[in-house]
């Protein structure tokens, strides 16, 4: 499978600035084509009303794609932090995550006017550039907010899992906030957690480019979920 350029081995350790950014850009460039991919596949089932007419016949299968989403985040966390995986089956697994991403978002575009889309995505990328760039030049400890940030991120998706079959106004407005509070932090945070891993260095070259991926999993998993909590709180409805 063809990505970004490969990661270098005799780049692979010490501290130089140039060496940082050279891992940073691997990060984001893996981000953005899975972002690219899930937008792509997110518009062309929309135009088709593919998904829209297949997930209203089939609602249990809708159910099973939404939470299998995270249980292949689990999965691909483990296969990121195996030494037996290839940069290849890692790659595959988090574009098939992105695309599977890509189907259940089509419903959005759906239940959301395109301004509202368009907007939350806007402002998503706003938050997401601000938090990272706090991230990566803060001097600030990040990760005595550890604690604080998992158990909060654990809670939302508890909650998420309950708003999907109670619904209500108030509870979807609460979540959008607490949301937008924890993944602008968890965006600081990974950020600064890669740069920390960079400068720790790395075994060789294929563990570099498999840190990448995973880096760019995290991120993307942040400004995902950003966009979806500002598209719970500024969202009109169709």
């Amino acid at each position: 499978m063809a990505g970004p350029p490969a990661y270098q081995a005799s780049s692979a350790f010490g501290t130089d600035v140039a060496v940082e950014r050279d891992f940073l850009r691997q990060v984001f460039a893996w981000m953005f084509l899975a972002l690219a991919l899930t937008s792509g596949i997110a518009i062309w089932f929309h135009q088709s009303d593919a998904a829209l007419n297949f997930f209203a016949r089939h609602t249990a299968i809708f159910y099973v794609a939404l939470f299998g989403q995270l249980g292949l985040v689990v999965v691909l966390s483990g296969v990121l932090n195996s030494q037996r995986v290839s940069v290849r089956v890692a790659a595959l697994l988090f574009f098939l995550y992105a695309g599977l991403t890509g189907v259940v978002f089509s419903i959005l575009l759906d239940v959301y006017t395109t301004d509202s889309v368009v907007g939350a995505f806007a402002g998503a990328a706003g938050v997401f550039a601000g938090m990272a760039a706090i991230g990566y030049t803060t001097s600030i400890d990040l990760t005595r907010f550890r604690g604080l940030l998992f158990g909060a991120l654990i809670g939302i998706v508890v909650a998420s899992i309950a708003f999907v079959f109670t619904g209500g106004t108030a509870f979807n407005l609460m979540l959008g906030y607490l949301g937008v509070l924890v993944f602008s932090g968890l965006t600081a945070y990974d950020m600064q957690r890669l740069k920390a891993m960079r400068a720790q260095g790395f075994a060789n070259a294929e563990t570099a480019e498999k840190l990448a991926i995973f880096g760019a999993l995290r991120l993307y998993l942040d400004f995902i979920n950003l966009f979806i909590s500002l598209l719970r709180i500024f969202g009109g409805r169709r």
